[in-house]
């Protein structure tokens, strides 16, 4: 699975960038939501990459692999788009994290079949329930949780998976971390460094 940050460019194609900026080789800053993806593609980042639209990973990711496509926007037609260009993958090969109530039910109203997941950051430990976690997930109309590492113990993954939700960690860049995760028999985690698996 591949996972990315989606950000509309200036002209509305939605791009690949988790930051509101991307820097060139050069170090020339371009702002993601004032710049037009054909500006966006053609950039240097460092091994003359620049920044590929949503649309080019699905074409490439057809036949090979599942998206997680996380949102870092909302609205203004974008759970539309979404849904539309990752309409040829099947459910089993695609998930959207990242999504908050109102974006959820937009994204429901495009394509009820599409999988959502809730991502939380560690910073929300307070806020997770401690009885019914699984079905109190479940009603927020997602078929996943995408939590910060910390979040995740043994007894919650368990919790949530018993009430069918798949769970992935993000973001785990520490091998040893990696392996008590995977022990714990978690669905995916996301990490900068894939050569570790």
């Amino acid at each position: 699975m591949v996972e990315c940050d989606i950000r509309p460019a200036k002209d509305g194609v939605l791009v690949l960038a988790h930051d509101e900026t991307v820097t060139n080789r050069d170090g020339n800053r371009y702002t993601i939501t004032e710049t037009d993806s054909e500006v966006l593609a053609r950039l240097d980042l460092g091994a003359g990459e620049g920044v590929p639209t949503l649309q080019a990973l699905v074409n490439w990711a057809q036949g090979r692999c599942a998206i997680m496509a996380d949102m870092k926007c909302e609205g203004n037609g974008v759970e539309e788009q979404v849904a539309h260009i990752l309409q040829p993958l099947s459910v089993e090969y695609k998930i959207v994290p990242g999504a908050d109530t109102e974006s959820r039910a937009r994204f429901r109203a495009v394509d009820s079949s599409l999988p959502l997941s809730l991502s939380v950051p560690a910073s929300y430990e307070s806020h997770i329930p401690t009885e019914d976690l699984g079905a109190k997930v479940v009603a927020m109309d997602v078929q996943a949780v995408t939590w910060e590492y910390p979040l995740l113990t043994l007894e919650r993954i368990q919790q949530l998976q018993e009430a069918g939700l798949r769970v992935f960690a993000w973001t785990v860049d520490d091998p040893v971390i990696q392996q008590r995760l995977l022990a714990w028999g978690l669905d995916g985690i996301i990490s900068n460094r894939p050569d570790l698996f």
